[in-house]
């Protein structure tokens, strides 16, 4: 399971849009957050596969649904993140 993303931190507010080293700074570490989240995410799945491998197939069928919830999920937190950071970014208040 990767670890908790919270790229709200890095929002482009305007106390920073006038700094263009600081906006592209902000982006950059917003984009490795994201990155390394769907990375370990993928990872996670992968993991999950090869073991569900091993099992009888009552059971892969099972792991299978839970694998297919969790990386739904994992998606999910992702586009929520991505949303908040570009609303606060846009001057929007975060949901």
């Amino acid at each position: 399971m990767p670890r908790p993303l919270n790229i709200i931190d890095l929002a482009i507010t305007d106390d920073v849009s006038n700094d263009a080293a600081e906006v592209a700074r902000r982006l950059d570490q917003a984009a490795d957050l994201v990155e390394t989240f769907a990375e370990e995410s993928a990872l996670g799945a992968l993991d999950g596969l090869l073991a569900m491998a091993a099992l009888p197939a009552k059971a892969a069928v099972e792991d299978s649904r839970r694998l297919a919830a969790d990386m739904s999920q994992q998606t999910e937190i992702v586009h929520s993140e991505i949303e908040r950071f570009l609303a606060v970014s846009a001057g929007q208040r975060p949901n």
